[in-house]
């Protein structure tokens, strides 16, 4: 069996952090978070993700920083999927589940496609279905957005929709201060763009509902982005599926809501007897 190691040395540069097999008992997880997080941050999450699963977590934001493999140049999640599939032949025939959350649930999708025998299941954390005129307008302001404010108000518009009021204002000194920080940092408008485009026309529906991996969907009914509908929807469609909807928490529910979400990750392991 082939035990975890980083990808640094794959020819296309893939980084991953962890791998699967540490603790033989413990399932394996492949880990797809997206690149945004706010002050308090995710750091939580990963570690009781760590201290209860084999944890391999696609490192996106260190692989652009290394320059050698820049997943921004890729505008579809389809082929974003596809570049993380050709890492993964290093754990070819090892058994592992996927979390993912937000952005992380179309790469998600089309991996647990291209790994039929591989994923034994999907859990997706504030997921959406396809387009709408809804879900295309919030995308299109989030990009009219970082073109035309400055970064402070940029950031408060962003925290805005992907926070609750409630947590925002608990937090208040740290949000501040973050957005202080961030200040006189440009906002990377293309990249932006690329991103929030490539969600647009990404209709995972379209592809969950052929998968026969059991699903868990977990959203929460005050998420302003990837409305609760979706998950709603992606439910009914999706046979040998499960949804969770949180009375609160947002979007970020990996920061929210951590506690919460894995205690509802290990149930949804262990019914499965994984």
């Amino acid at each position: 069996m082939t035990t975890g190691k980083h990808l640094s040395d794959m020819p296309e540069k893939l980084v991953f952090r962890g791998g699967f097999g540490f603790k033989k008992k413990q399932p394996n997880v492949l880990l797809l978070l997206p690149k945004t997080k706010g002050p308090i941050g995710i750091k939580n999450f990963k570690k009781l993700i760590k201290d209860n699963f084999n944890l391999l977590e696609y490192d996106d934001v260190a692989t652009e920083k290394l320059g050698i493999f820049s997943t921004s140049n890729i505008t579809s999640l389809k082929n974003k999927a596809l570049a993380v599939n050709i890492a993964l032949e290093k754990w070819k025939g090892i058994k592992f589940h996927i979390i993912c959350h937000s952005t992380g649930c179309g790469i998600g999708t089309f991996i647990a496609k291209n790994n039929i025998e591989e994923c034994e299941s999907l859990i997706l954390i504030s997921p959406w279905n396809r387009k709408d005129k809804d879900f295309t307008s919030i995308q299109k302001n989030r990009v009219n957005n970082s073109k035309n404010l400055e970064t402070v108000m940029y950031l408060k518009s962003e925290y805005n929709l992907l926070y609750s009021a409630e947590y925002i204002h608990k937090y208040k000194v740290q949000f501040n201060n973050h957005i202080l920080n961030q200040k006189n940092k440009s906002v990377d408008v293309v990249n932006k763009e690329k991103r929030l485009k490539s969600i647009i026309d990404c209709n995972i529906g379209d592809e969950l509902h052929k998968l026969k991996q059991p699903k868990l969907f977990i959203n929460a009914l005050d998420d302003k982005l990837m409305k609760v509908y979706h998950g709603i929807e992606l439910q009914k469609i999706c046979n040998n599926s499960e949804l969770i909807t949180l009375n609160s928490g947002g979007h970020m529910l990996t920061e929210t809501r951590t506690n919460d979400l894995i205690k509802h990750i290990k149930k949804f392991l262990n019914f499965l007897g994984r």
